[in-house]
């Protein structure tokens, strides 16, 4: 193992908020379990079937899901990098056997393996679904897939601002602006591009410039996974490609300034 993966993981979990966190997102999840479906108990929707409530369910745990794991994310990776700025530990680290590469990579998967630990724990909860009906094990995996390419374009990016400030309350600050642009900003766009295009064909007769924006949004990356098979491409792949990009030039990038902070070559 990356031996900068080892030090992260066991210097996280002997923080409080190894398990800490853990904890709070379980409760949030098991409360809107139980709002949700109080709020369909006492609706007075006595026709609705138990599939139904089902695929409601799913969907509001699907989201919820990956809003606090948006709110999170930052937190483990924009001060990856400014702790040992901070503690003036990074040019010793740069001048170790390990390379820039490694490094970035031992960063990258330390901050992102807690994110995914609380995924994890929290799949049981999303499995809930299954004793309603209407969603199935291709659901509940494809979901869980598209979050975690999410998560991980959000840790790069993250790291990224990391590498470029020298403080983690600027790193952190950035990175949550960076996610307000991803999830609102570009619906804003899309809003006000779409007020000036009349079109009544369906989804792809909007102009690619139009929709351009919405394969940066989370939300929109998560939406478009809730399709049957057959009809995930080419919306689901796009956004698959788009995040993927982002987070190989943020990985890149925070390459390029590693070099020049240690002053390698």
């Amino acid at each position: 193992m990356n031996p900068m993966i080892r030090k992260e993981l066991r210097q996280r979990m002997r923080e409080r908020r190894g398990w800490i966190l853990p904890s709070l997102y379980l409760l949030a999840l098991c409360a809107i379990i139980s709002f949700v479906y109080y709020e369909s108990s006492t609706d007075g929707r006595g026709t609705q079937q138990g599939w139904q409530f089902g695929v409601e369910l799913f969907l509001t745990l699907a989201y919820a899901q990956l809003a606090l794991l948006l709110l999170m994310a930052p937190i483990f990776s924009a001060g990856a990098l400014t702790i040992e700025k901070e503690q003036r530990t990074l040019p010793g680290l740069l001048t170790s056997l390990l390379g820039p590469l490694q490094i970035w990579w031992g960063k990258f998967v330390a901050s992102l393996m807690f994110i995914l630990l609380l995924l994890v724990i929290g799949i049981p909860v999303l499995s809930v679904v299954f004793a309603f009906g209407g969603v199935g094990p291709w659901e509940v995996a494809i979901v869980a897939f598209t979050t975690v390419v999410i998560l991980g374009t959000i840790s790069a990016i993250s790291l990224y601002w990391s590498s470029a400030f020298r403080r983690s309350v600027h790193a952190t600050a950035v990175s949550y602006v960076t996610v307000v642009l991803m999830t609102v900003v570009t619906l804003i766009i899309f809003g006000i591009a779409m007020s000036s295009v009349r079109t009544q064909d369906g989804w792809h007769s909007i102009p690619l410039e139009v929709r351009a924006p919405l394969y940066l949004n989370p939300l929109f990356f998560l939406t478009t996974a809730l399709v049957p098979k057959n009809q995930l491409y080419p919306e689901w792949f796009t956004c698959l490609g788009a995040f993927v990009a982002v987070a190989a030039l943020c990985a890149l990038l925070t390459l390029r300034n590693l070099r020049r902070g240690g002053d390698i070559a």
